[in-house]
């Protein structure tokens, strides 16, 4: 199938964010390539549309249709690997520097299901973004992924950090003085996932034990200093505020006005003094500006029990004050507030840990890597396939999968579960398998034999035959299935095949059953796929146009 090389589909969640925003900004300021945004929330479509964005309703049929035709697909995690075909490049842009554990690593996907669909999507990925060696190295171990997947492009959404005007954009979410106030942006990590993530911000937002709003209120009045605070967008549909006694100098951040503006946190990071979160990766990505970070970590230990990280102990990799109380945190912004930044030098020795470079081209960098081939001939998990192929490899045993077929016999009464034999048969996945099956019968009367190839589908028999007594019987009919040209695709579960000629008046004892088979994911079993497709949709039409004939 042909692609449009020219076209770009994004996805990203939440909807117009993150680093697959930050490409597309950078890839229509500077490049002639066609671009496509896959969109969920409704408002944001049409807040895009009226700004004249391609963009269509994720699940659409119009999204649909791009997707199929587009050459590269990028999103924020690996959504588009459940789309992508043969020959379409996926590039997962990733949302956030590996602190927590993910993946294979992950306690919270406990499910061997989920472990399964983790694999397949990252095999069918091609591309992921990282910001440095350690995240490079963590990313891949973490997917189990082939490591020249990785690319040390750093984060497309941080160039926006670059070059946006913070003050002015964070002015349109909020009605401050921007120019006198001092600001702190507090962004923590997601506490509602999927399993319990430390303290579930039951009580106040902080999870302090000695919180007192009135008296955060007071410090945040008598300095001058607001905190903006933006929950994660998943816990935001979760915590009721209102329920919360809030001081009246913590402003939260409105997401659907953000979403009317087009807005994401890295157009306003900037705006900001310093940083408050817990163990979010956005910590990272402040780094970059050179401000001070604070870590507010109430629940440190029942997280690390919880969730987890990627090394022992998380203060390692923290380039601030770890507070565990409102004192404490109030303590320490009264010192940023007066100069005292005890950490400016910690933070630029662990920078390279987390960024290899420090610069605003990310962008520039992840396109040098789609445009050149980069991360298209490097997958091991799907080139190197033919390590699987007879005498080659001990690996060659995975490939057999063994296949149960059933004979129905009916003696007069149709057919029942109590009157079949059944056996199994060898394939091997990439390769043709011929198969011969004697099946011997009941000494009963029989009036008709149904043939089950196998109970799930997913084959392509060739070259059929079922003989009886030297006779060869004939195709009633197919069921759950497709003929075309004498090739039955069996795409479907449970396949059928009748027959019609018997000899109602003799007893058989002895079936011969012979055929061709393959996968529908071998290379024959989809060249088979698409000229049955083709066929198909050619019926169809001369159908039509005889129908509108006789009209």
């Amino acid at each position: 199938m042909e692609f449009d090389k020219s076209l770009i589909v994004f996805e990203s969640n939440p909807d117009f964010a993150d680093n697959p925003r930050g490409f597309y900004e950078y890839i229509i300021k500077n490049t002639g390539y066609k671009t496509f945004w896959v969109i969920e929330d409704d408002e944001i479509l049409n807040a895009l549309k009226k700004r004249g964005v391609n963009c269509a309703k994720k699940n659409s049929d119009e999204a649909q249709r791009v997707i199929e035709k587009a050459k590269y697909l990028i999103s924020s995690s690996f959504y588009f690997a459940y789309h992508k075909k043969r020959g379409q490049i996926h590039i997962s842009a990733w949302h956030g520097f590996p602190l927590k554990v993910i993946g294979f690593f992950d306690s919270a996907s406990a499910n061997p299901k989920e472990f399964e669909d983790l694999k397949v999507i990252t095999t069918q990925s091609d591309i992921v973004t990282a910001t440095s060696r350690f995240s490079h190295l963590t990313l891949s171990g973490m997917f189990a992924m082939d490591p020249r997947k990785v690319y040390e492009t750093g984060y497309p959404r941080n160039d926006i950090m670059f070059y946006a005007n913070a003050k002015e954009e964070l002015s349109k979410l909020i009605d401050i003085d921007l120019k006198q106030s001092k600001l702190f942006f507090y962004l923590p990590t997601m506490r509602k996932g999927l399993k319990a993530e430390g303290k579930q911000f039951d009580e106040n937002i902080f999870n302090f034990v000695d919180y007192d709003c009135d008296g955060l209120d007071e410090f945040l009045e008598a300095h001058n200093t607001y905190i903006v605070a933006k929950l994660h967008f998943a816990d935001m549909q979760l915590i009721n505020l209102e329920k919360r006694k809030i001081p009246k100098r913590i402003i939260f951040l409105d997401s659907e006005l953000m979403g009317k503006h087009l807005l994401t946190i890295y157009h306003i990071m900037d705006a900001f003094d310093g940083l408050i979160t817990d163990y979010s990766s956005v910590y990272a990505d402040f780094m970059l500006l050179n401000k001070p970070i604070i870590f507010s970590c109430p629940d440190l230990e029942k997280y690390q029990i919880d969730r987890g990280f990627v090394v022992d102990d998380p203060r390692l990799l923290m380039p601030g004050p770890v507070v565990k109380s409102q004192n404490e945190l109030t303590s320490v912004i009264g010192d940023l507030l007066n100069g005292k930044d005890e950490y400016k030098n910690h933070r630029q020795y662990l920078m390279p840990f987390f960024h290899k470079n420090l610069d605003g081209y990310s962008s520039k960098r992840l396109l040098h890597v789609i445009e050149n081939n980069l991360g298209v001939n490097n997958d091991i998990n799907k080139n190197y396939s033919y390590l699987y192929d007879d005498c080659k490899s001990p690996l060659s045993q995975y490939l057999i999968s063994h296949y149960t077929y059933e004979l129905y016999y009916d003696d007069g009464n149709g057919f029942s579960e109590n009157k079949k034999v059944t056996g199994k048969y060898e394939i091997q996945k990439f390769k043709k398998s011929h198969i011969y099956l004697e099946i011997k019968l009941p000494r009963v009367d029989i009036k008709q034999l149904r043939f089950d190839p196998s109970i799930n589908g997913g084959i392509v028999i060739k070259n059929f035959k079922a003989i009886i007594e030297d006779k060869e019987l004939k195709i009633e009919s197919i069921i759950n299935g497709i003929i075309n040209n004498g090739d039955i695709l069996f795409n479907e579960h449970d396949p059928q095949i009748l027959f019609n000629n018997l000899d109602f008046m003799q007893p058989y004892y002895m079936v011969e059953i012979s055929f061709t088979v393959c996968t529908t994911f071998s290379e024959e079993g989809e060249n088979i796929i698409l000229k049955t497709c083709k066929r198909s949709a050619d019926s169809k039409k001369r159908f039509k146009r005889l129908f509108k004939r006789q009209k």
